[in-house]
């Protein structure tokens, strides 16, 4: 990627070194441009927060080792964030694009190791060009940091292999790396099967490399050590992410739909882009004969093939297997460089980088245009500060102090609307059992005494059965357009909550 430690200024003369720093300078502009670009993208952009976006932002509020939902990492993040630039939806999305920076940057140097400058500098390319990173760029997820996590523990384990780190440090530092991973997403926990897959292969093969059984207790111990908050976290609490986790991937609700695994398979053309996922699929082939290559096999079919079976059984969203992508990118990255067919790798890179360009204008200028489909995706990240100006009136009319809201959606926008006021938020939990972290944390009660006046939002027009709430008659209504054929239409009821003491 840039000349090494040891390289001198007489070595930076020799006409091909010097070629080669030219060529990496010129591709770390490129990618530090585009991650500028993104950034502006956010800083400008109309677009609102997303549920997920504004529900992490209210954990980050209320720092822990873990959320009903999601272990903690990305609520640390946005909290830093918000702490550092303040109440804004820019300070919510900014770390996203940086993080992928980095990702890259990881990247480049693994793939480098294993197959010289060119893959590294084809991995990097690769990789800030798909489409999902595109998307995760502009919206912040949890496959973000994720990502990053993983592709340093998979440049840790191939600096082991090409002798970079120290085996014993190396390996425990890449369980380190999963750890956070861990911390991120549960997902993370398919890097360490890959690994156990990947040793046993090797095993079996009778390949010798420099990974052994105490290498692997090390990976092991690491991961323990920098996932241990969560996991206690769940073990004071019932383990209720892990089984939420469960819930979410509803295998109880068995479909066996051929058509859902072709769904899948084709949100991986949109997720990694056509011609990189076809390039991907192509070099999906034996032999398998080098450690390296048996490690990208590991580490990204297994995810593949689970989440086409999830799909099949029951559903799977596209991301689902979004962290096969960064083995997957640098086995695709050193296929070109190894075989000499940068034209397949720039032709395909070229269609992606055209899908970021549409990604990023859509992001600042707030819609899709021509290339709007008719349920248009962005719709769901407009019309809530238009919502909070109508509950905000709601509120001041009736000298209310709490929100009541029919949805998890609800309660995670008008908090982040209603930041650093008096006005409380939240939820009826209608069946008992949260399904949700505002259901789980800010269930409507009676935990009060006196009387006091509520404000419900609801989708229906028919007042909530809330206890002990008397309902004033005409409610309000808040319709605003979202999109070019749809509105988002919700009633505003004012009451009076009493609670005998």
């Amino acid at each position: 990627m840039t000349p090494s430690r040891h390289t001198s200024k007489s070595d930076l003369r020799h006409p091909l070194i010097a070629h080669d720093v030219r060529i990496d300078r010129w591709i770390m502009g490129l990618l530090i441009l585009v991650t500028a670009i993104r950034s502006l993208a956010i800083l400008i952009s109309p677009l609102e927060l997303g549920v997920d976006e504004a529900q992490y932002w209210a954990w980050s509020q209320t720092p822990d080792f873990g959320y009903f939902t999601k272990p903690p990492l990305i609520a640390w993040i946005i909290g830093l964030s918000h702490a550092l630039f303040g109440h804004e939806i820019w300070a919510v999305r900014l770390p996203a694009p940086w993080l992928h920076l980095l990702t890259a940057i990881i990247l480049w140097r693994t793939a480098s190791w294993i197959a010289g400058p060119n893959a590294g500098r084809w991995a990097a390319v690769i990789w800030i060009a798909l489409p999902i990173i595109s998307v995760g760029s502009f919206v912040i997820s949890t496959d973000t940091p994720l990502l990053l996590a993983l592709s340093v523990a998979l440049m840790m384990v191939i600096g082991v292999l090409h002798n970079r780190f120290d085996p014993l440090r190396g390996m425990f530092i890449c369980g380190l790396a999963v750890g956070v991973g861990f911390l991120a997403k549960y997902a993370a926990i398919y890097f360490l099967a890959g690994i156990l897959l990947w040793a046993l292969w090797n095993r079996l093969s009778g390949t010798n490399n420099s990974i052994s059984l105490r290498h692997l207790l090390l990976f092991g111990l690491g991961m323990i050590i920098a996932a241990s908050p969560n996991i206690i976290w769940n073990l004071t609490n019932d383990f209720t992410t892990v089984r939420h986790l469960g819930d979410n991937a509803n295998i109880a609700k068995q479909s066996f739909d051929l058509a859902k695994v072709g769904g899948f398979m084709l949100g991986q053309f949109g997720v990694a882009g056509p011609g990189i996922f076809m390039l991907m699929l192509g070099i999906l082939r034996p032999p398998f004969s080098t450690s390296p290559k048996r490690l990208m096999i590991c580490l990204s079919l297994p995810i593949l093939g689970l989440m086409t079976i999830q799909a099949f059984i029951s559903d799977a969203n596209a991301n689902w297997a979004v962290a096969s992508y960064p083995a997957l990118t640098i086995w695709l990255a050193c296929w070109i460089a190894q075989t000499n067919r940068w034209r397949w790798g720039l032709l395909a890179s070229g269609i992606n980088a055209a899908i970021a360009i549409v990604i990023i204008s859509a992001s600042m200028a707030g819609s899709l245009g021509v290339f709007t489909p008719a349920s248009d995706p962005l719709r769901r990240l407009r019309g809530w500060e238009a919502l909070a100006t109508d509950v905000n009136a709601a509120l001041e009319q009736h000298d209310a102090k709490l929100i009541v809201a029919d949805r998890r959606a609800t309660a995670a926008l008008m908090g982040w609307h209603f930041y650093d006021s008096d006005i409380d938020i939240a939820v009826y939990d209608r069946d008992g059992i949260p399904s949700n972290h505002y259901e789980r944390n800010h269930a409507f009660g009676s935990a009060v005494t006196g009387t006091r006046a509520i404000i419900a939002v609801d989708g229906r027009t028919q007042a909530p059965d809330l206890p002990q709430v008397n309902w004033h008659a005409n409610p309000s209504i808040s319709e605003h357009e979202i999109s070019k054929n749809r509105t988002r239409k919700l009633f505003i009821f004012a009451g009076t909550q009493t609670t005998l003491p």
